[in-house]
């Protein structure tokens, strides 16, 4: 038995994940409750990974838990209670992107997309690589184009980015979460790498003409202080 059981006093915020399930499939609306607020930011970002549309993301997150609420005694507690939620959440998000348009096999996708470059398991470096800026105004841009690189990535590579970088699951998880190989999951993390290193540098050299830039309040400042002091020492007249 549980100490969740054993103590029904115990706050819910002190209680584990299994503490929680084993109260929810007790009808414990409170206990069920706190899994989605733990777990809501994983479960959107693996739709969002998967749907282009925010507002269909959070109905796939939402259909997951009401899922996941009927299903809680086939939950056996295998994999983590975040990973199996996950795995639920892409499952929904799939199944509502196959109601918009004919699938595309897997392997078509894999044919076009796949990258002959070696795999390189680890993704701190290029993380710490893509917020180098100081400041916070410039860390926020930073991040703002970053994000909308990741959204740009093909559904394949986005969706183990998503579950690998952002959300931190371990290789094992993601191949869970995604039903695919863990050999898979190294390859597409790898090429996903790939792919925004790239995207980032297009962007970052197209804005390069923009750099330092020395207009405005800056300029007129800059401008009146030279007229000024050349006026005052008379080598220019007045207009």
């Amino acid at each position: 038995m549980t100490d969740s059981a054993a103590d029904p006093r115990e706050p819910l915020t002190d209680l584990s994940d299994a503490d929680l399930v084993e109260r929810a499939r007790r009808g414990d609306g409170p206990a069920f409750e706190l899994i989605v607020r733990r777990h809501n930011q994983a479960l959107f970002r693996a739709a969002r990974a998967v749907l282009d549309d925010e507002d269909q993301a959070q109905e796939a997150v939402q259909e997951a838990y009401l899922n996941a609420f009927t299903h809680l005694d086939s939950y056996q507690g295998r994999a983590s209670l975040k990973t199996w939620l996950i795995r639920i959440a892409v499952n929904q998000a799939i199944s509502i992107k196959r109601r918009q348009r004919p699938v595309v096999s897997l392997d078509e996708k894999i044919a076009v997309l796949q990258s002959k470059q070696s795999e390189e398991d680890g993704m701190a470096s290029f993380i710490a690589d893509q917020h180098t800026p100081e400041t916070a105004a410039d860390r926020q841009e930073m991040q703002h184009l970053l994000e909308l690189a990741i959204r740009r990535l093909p559904e394949i590579y986005r969706s183990v980015f998503m579950l690998r970088a952002v959300e931190g699951l371990s290789v094992a998880d993601s191949a869970f979460c995604l039903d695919i190989n863990e050999a898979l999951v190294k390859k597409r993390l790898s090429r996903a790498r790939d792919l925004l290193r790239q995207d980032l540098a297009q962007r970052m050299e197209a804005r390069a003409s923009d750099a330092f830039e020395f207009a405005g309040k800056r300029c007129d400042a800059v401008t009146a202080h030279v007229m000024a002091e050349l006026a005052r020492q008379g080598m220019t007249q007045p207009v």
